[in-house]
């Protein structure tokens, strides 16, 4: 135990090192985490579609296009392609499906092929599907596929089975060729500064905020053996924690509040992005539930039932949308299982130190969200 206590100390040190450093320097400041700008595929598309843009309103007209071609380097397999005449589109309709990010040389009928992945996983034959979209369109070898993710990872089988695509990472090729950008956005401040946030952003979402040289001092400490085994004990132990601390700041305060509103609490599990838990209501007999989970890797919230036992009727779930637009909750969503559900950000580390442990701003966040789905259902007969 005394060397877990010393390998957490010597590496708590340092990140604090690195934590004074970002204070100092104003390193923390991102606007995109602040807007919200996380799991969404569509919202980041429209980032990179705007710096990839020859006409778009940075005004630095194809060098970006030219240094994102550049960076891929012997991986762009399209020759001749003129990014002063490109054309670039988000959300691209096409018959197989919408493409999202394309990138076109109409001139010479070539053509880059972006499909994005934050979190969500592919759709049926999503590669196959865009790939015979543009054996349609363009002649062999005057396209390519870029299977864009967070960490770089394969499509699946279904998705990307026969296909030709490249991989490519915002952890690695994005921020690289966005670290480029900055130098040539060097007279154009307002641009610089903002690819900058950008950047932070990124590494903040692929856990990459801190810089080489703190890096290589944790490396370092790690690098003993003795200090190794311990590492690994730690990360055995890593997820339970979340447990820990959800049993000891959240559930007392939680299970407090069901009891007062007649509800039973019910808390599955947690891990560092969410915590995941329901309350069932005896007045509904087990017909629905409300219920806090992760799908897809996004956290969400909502009203839930089983329809393989019973399914809330088409003319309620309308009554409980219009209730919902009154209380002011909009950009909802609804499946089979799911008459109402709204996705919520992903939980973060710094949001279980001051919302969680040091607060009860999560837990009144939750309970305010549970109380209004009560108000709406006080109306509904099931």
């Amino acid at each position: 135990m005394d060397r877990i206590n010393n390998l957490l100390n010597q590496v708590s040190i340092i990140g604090k090192k690195n934590a004074e450093i970002l204070d100092a320097t104003g390193g923390r400041f991102n606007m995109f985490r602040v807007c919200g700008v996380n799991h969404y595929e569509n919202t980041h598309s429209a980032i990179l579609t705007e710096f990839l843009n020859p006409k778009g309103t940075h005004g630095l007209k194809s060098k970006l296009l030219e240094c994102f071609i550049k960076t891929l380097g012997e991986n762009f397999t399209i020759n001749g392609f003129n990014c002063e005449n490109a054309r670039i589109y988000t959300e691209y309709s096409t018959s197989e499906g919408r493409i999202d990010i394309l990138i076109e040389d109409e001139k010479r009928k070539k053509a880059i092929i972006i499909e994005n992945k934050i979190y969500a996983n592919d759709q049926l034959n999503q590669l196959e599907r865009y790939d015979s979209y543009a054996k349609k369109r363009y002649q062999k070898g005057n396209y390519q596929i870029l299977y864009l993710t967070l960490d770089g990872k394969e499509a699946t089988e279904q998705s990307g089975k026969g296909v030709s695509y490249l991989t490519i990472s915002y952890e690695e090729n994005i921020i690289n060729w966005l670290e480029k950008c900055v130098a040539i956005a060097s007279r154009f401040p307002i641009v610089r500064e903002t690819i900058i946030q950008y950047i932070n952003h990124l590494k903040e979402l692929t856990h990459q905020d801190m810089n080489n040289k703190n890096k290589e001092e944790i490396t370092e400490v790690l690098s003993k053996i003795e200090n190794l085994k311990a590492a690994k004990l730690i990360y055995q132990n890593y997820l339970a924690t979340f447990d820990t601390i959800i049993k000891k700041y959240f559930n007392p305060k939680m299970e407090e509040f069901a009891k007062q509103e007649g509800l039973e609490y019910i808390y599955e599990n947690s891990e560092e992005f969410y915590v995941r838990f329901y309350f069932t209501n005896p007045l509904w007999q087990g017909k629905c539930w409300i219920g806090f989970k992760l799908g897809r890797y996004k956290y969400f919230y909502g009203l839930c039932n089983n329809p393989n036992k019973y399914k809330i009727s088409n003319e309620n779930i309308k009554k409980i949308h219009e209730q919902l637009y009154k209380l002011g909750i909009y950009s909802f969503l609804e499946s089979e299982w799911w008459p109402f559900y709204k996705h919520i950000p992903n939980l973060t580390l710094d949001n279980w130190e001051n919302d969680i442990i040091n607060s009860d701003n999560f837990l009144n966040d939750c309970i305010d969200k549970t109380k209004k789905i009560l108000e709406v259902m006080k109306n509904i007969e099931l």
